[in-house]
């Protein structure tokens, strides 16, 4: 039996994942993403601040970063340590300094990273809209600090009260960003592409003339 006050998702076995759950969430959204997550574990895992600064998709693992927003060295120290198809996530302590940029954004590129998520601020927004690497931001600002590299790789980090560890999944577009735990991942994929399904079959009833509040069954 779960112990009384054990969230959700604390109560899920581990399950197996998916190979390449990156290949299988093609065309996956982020809302259908947070959607089968939240029928899995009861939570949405979206970080609401965070926006995207160039539209672009991205979906991956994360690498995560914590630093302080006087310290851009640290997210310099990120890109050594990502692999390739790896997204960087970074934990600023503030928005009034940018810890991120077109150098570092591509540098980034060179090294096959995915994409970069910012709770904090980024910089150099003409030149990142004009580059194919997806951005997600908390806030932009013209000002950095300095590259000191003093803060921490792969730690955990709490933001909007959504917990991100190394090796989460995240899936990011225009509408936002999800985060899913590594140890749901193989289900939540799962249910993604039901969600996925069933969207498709609504949207084909909506299509033929059938009322979404008669598909939805909310018509008394």
């Amino acid at each position: 039996m779960a112990r009384r006050g054990m969230k959700p998702i604390d109560r899920l076995r581990r399950l197996s994942v998916p190979e390449d759950p990156v290949r299988l969430l093609s065309g996956i959204s982020a809302p259908q993403i947070s959607d089968a997550l939240k029928s899995v574990t009861g939570e949405v895992g979206v970080i609401p601040s965070i926006k995207p600064v160039n539209n672009l998709r991205v979906c991956g693992r994360v690498v995560t970063v914590r630093t302080s927003q006087h310290d851009w060295g640290t997210s310099v120290m990120a890109i050594d340590a990502a692999a390739p198809g790896e997204i960087i996530f970074i934990g600023a302590d503030g928005d009034e300094r940018a810890v991120w940029g077109e150098l570092t954004s591509k540098t980034a590129m060179k090294r096959g990273i995915a994409g970069v998520v910012i709770y904090g601020s980024c910089r150099d927004i003409d030149a990142l809209l004009e580059l194919d690497f997806p951005v997600f931001s908390r806030d932009y600002v013209p000002c950095a600090g300095e590259p000191r590299a003093e803060g921490q790789l792969n730690v955990d980090l709490e933001c909007d009260g959504v917990m991100v560890k190394k090796g989460d999944l995240l899936l990011g577009d225009e509408s936002g960003v999800v985060v899913v735990p590594s140890e749901v991942t193989g289900e939540v994929v799962k249910a993604a592409l039901k969600v996925r399904e069933k969207e498709s079959s609504i949207v084909e009833g909506v299509e033929g003339g059938i009322s979404l509040s008669e598909i939805l069954g909310l018509r008394k």
